[in-house]
């Protein structure tokens, strides 16, 4: 049996502000914007009782999708710091055209890189780890070679 990514799932502290970065900054296209997800089928889904929660799906320029999820109703905890090293999910990446230009305008959003974009030693790709608003590590990597477009090159 073959095996498709369907979407990431990032559960965010403020939708709005999740919403600005991933839309403005991240150049994400939004689709729906679920404001209230709530009932029975949803608890039982997560496994929380009565839960309340937002939900946004966004779509990136190769029809991937990104879920952005505030749960209302019960928060849960940040990681901080956020460190690529974490048990669990480490990071997800992302295609960007001028990882330069997010670089230099990383100060208009809440963004942390964890370094300046660096030129990976085949000379590939340039790649950068960032925090979004101190919740989920990304790495945005701009594709310089054809070679470079999947990890290993492959």
């Amino acid at each position: 049996m073959a095996v498709a990514l369907r979407h990431v799932g990032i559960v965010v502290s403020d939708m709005q502000e999740a919403l600005e970065l991933y839309t403005s900054y991240l150049n994400c296209k939004l689709i729906n914007l679920y404001e209230t997800v709530k009932g029975a089928y949803i608890s039982e889904l997560v496994g929380i009782a009565e839960v309340e929660m937002k939900i946004a799906i966004l779509k990136t320029e190769d029809d991937n999708r990104v879920e952005l999820i505030q749960y209302m109703s019960h928060p849960g905890k940040k990681r901080e710091p956020v460190s690529s090293n974490d048990i669990g999910a480490s990071h997800f990446a992302l295609t960007v055209k001028n990882i330069d230009s997010l670089y230099d305008q990383r100060e208009n959003y809440r963004i942390q890189f964890l370094s300046a974009p660096l030129l990976s030693p085949d000379g590939y790709v340039k790649v950068a780890y960032a925090v979004i608003m101190n919740e989920c590590l990304v790495e945005l990597v701009e594709v310089l070679d054809e070679r470079g477009r999947f990890t290993g090159g492959k």
